[in-house]
């Protein structure tokens, strides 16, 4: 295993099994739907969405850097606020959809 996966899997272990993990979820979906206005982008769960995981090191990486049109979060968010926001999505986004079609990944 590399170090680099070791740490991904280690970090992913720590941000579930936290004793605060259900506060985390929250305070990821209060910032996906509220205060960082990602919905109005992403829509999760959607009947029409295809079936795609978001994995946690993946949603991290675009929320705090950005992609494509996607702007980083890195100056709006602190690490702890992109980590909540970026587990809640990799948990919940068993079915994405974007509005914006293939704009934003």
């Amino acid at each position: 295993m590399s170090a680099r996966l070791l740490k991904i899997l280690l970090l992913n272990i720590f941000i579930i099994s936290s004793a605060n993990a259900n506060e985390m979820m929250k305070v990821g979906k209060d910032i996906f739907y509220g205060k960082s206005g990602c919905a109005n982008c992403h829509a999760m769960n959607s009947s029409d969405g295809n079936v795609r995981k978001m994995y946690f090191d993946r949603v991290y990486e675009v929320v705090k850097n950005g992609y494509g049109v996607m702007p980083a979060y890195k100056d709006k968010l602190s690490d702890k606020e992109i980590k909540a926001v970026s587990a809640y999505i990799s948990e919940k986004s068993k079915n994405w959809k974007n509005k914006l079609g293939s704009f934003v990944q």
